[in-house]
C-alpha cells in the first residue's frame, strides 16, 4: 500500500448570472493520499482541502435600492471545501523509469466556510453544504525507486450538484419601484495540477 500527500494549484470556475465578466479563482489544494500496490490497475483514495469558487468583475452601476452609484470592482468568491475522493487508476509503461497513467473517480465535499467579497444578496441558507461530482485525470510517475514514487498529475473535476441556488427574487426600492434579481444556480468546475509523493509500506511475511 502506498501512503502519501498530494498538493498544488487549483484553477476553479463558476458562471454567475448578471455579471459582465467572470474570472477563474486561483487557490491551493492539499490532500492525504492512499493507493493500492499494483503494476497496472489500482484503487486510490484522497482526502483533504480543495477550495472552489470564482472571481467576479463588475462595472459601475446605480443601486436600485439606494439610488447611489456603486463603483465597479472585483470580488473573490471562495467556498472552503473539505473533500474525499476515490476511484481507479491505470498505469502504462513509457520508459524504463517512467510510466504514465489515467484515472477516474467520484468525489464528495463538505463546505465548512465561504467568502463572498462584495456580493451581498447571498447568505449561508443559499449554500449547499454537501456536494458531489466526478474527476478524470492523468499524469506521469517516476518508478525507479519502489519505496518512493513521485507523480506529476492533472485532473478535471466538475460537480454534478449545485453549490449555490438562489431563486429569482422580486425586490422593492424605498421609492416603491420593483426590480428583479436573477436566479443563480451555480456548479463548481475545477482543474487541479500538482505533485503526489508516494511512500510504500511493504509488509514481508516469513
Amino acid at each position: 500500500m502506498y501512503f502519501g500527500v498530494k498538493g498544488g494549484p487549483v484553477v476553479a470556475f463558476q458562471k454567475w448570472n448578471g455579471y459582465q465578466e467572470t474570472k477563474p479563482l486561483l487557490a491551493l489544494h492539499l490532500m492525504g493520499h492512499i493507493e493500492s500496490y499494483g503494476d497496472e490497475s489500482v484503487f486510490f483514495l484522497n482526502a483533504g482541502i480543495n477550495p472552489k469558487g470564482r472571481g467576479l468583475r463588475y462595472n459601475d452601476y446605480v443601486s436600485p435600492i439606494t439610488g447611489r452609484v456603486v463603483r465597479g470592482g472585483y470580488s473573490r468568491i471562495i467556498f472552503k471545501n473539505a473533500e474525499i475522493g476515490t476511484g481507479i487508476k491505470r498505469y502504462y509503461e513509457w520508459t524504463e523509469d517512467i510510466e504514465f497513467f489515467y484515472s477516474f473517480g467520484l468525489r464528495l465535499s463538505y463546505t465548512y466556510g465561504s467568502e463572498f467579497g462584495n456580493i451581498r444578496y447571498i447568505n449561508t441558507n443559499a449554500i449547499r453544504k454537501w456536494n458531489y461530482g466526478v474527476s478524470v485525470g492523468g499524469g506521469f510517475r517516476l518508478k525507479s525507486n519502489e519505496f518512493f514514487r513521485p507523480l506529476l498529475h492533472i485532473s478535471f473535476s466538475p460537480d454534478l450538484s449545485q453549490q449555490v441556488y438562489v431563486p429569482q427574487q422580486e425586490l422593492k426600492t424605498p421609492a416603491g419601484d420593483r426590480f428583479t434579481m436573477p436566479e443563480q444556480g451555480i456548479k463548481n468546475t475545477s482543474m487541479e495540477v500538482g505533485v503526489t509523493l508516494q511512500f510504500l509500506r511493504k509488509v514481508i511475511y516469513n
